[in-house]
């Protein structure tokens, strides 16, 4: 009885001694008059920390997907600057012969954005990047 009394009193303590929970947004935003097929190459070494579970995105014309989501306890600045953990990722214009110019493997491309934040540095965050037609030669 003594044991279950102290768990129980002890089982706040250690709830509020753990890491802050972080949710994480990869997004790519579509500006452009054009649907945008967005080709993933993985990394293949053994330093991959990420896997898309996917290797082409189509991104509609005027629509935002969320390419990668990642969850876990730390903090949102591990996610700032934005990596892709890719060997390279490219894009193209469906039906047209436009290739997206923007390199999309550059941090300096996306934006950080803390969404929501907790009490603990934990919460929301994104990195996100926007097709413009511009970026379509």
């Amino acid at each position: 009885m003594k044991k279950l009394f102290l768990f129980i009193a002890l089982a706040p303590v250690l709830f509020a001694c753990k890491d802050p929970n972080v949710k994480y947004n990869q997004v790519i935003q579509n500006d452009s008059d054009y649907d945008v097929w967005v080709k993933v190459y993985n990394r293949t070494d053994s330093a991959a920390t990420v896997f898309f579970t996917v290797d082409s995105f189509l991104i509609a014309k005027k629509s935002e997907t969320i390419i990668l989501e990642r969850n876990g306890y730390k903090n949102m600045s591990v996610f700032n600057p934005c990596n892709m953990y890719l060997d390279s990722i490219k894009g193209y214009a469906e039906d047209t012969t436009l290739i997206l110019t923007k390199n999309l493997n550059s941090a300096a491309n996306y934006t950080f954005t803390e969404v929501s934040k907790n009490k603990k540095g934990g919460g929301t965050c994104e990195c996100r990047t926007i097709f413009k037609n511009s970026d379509l030669h």
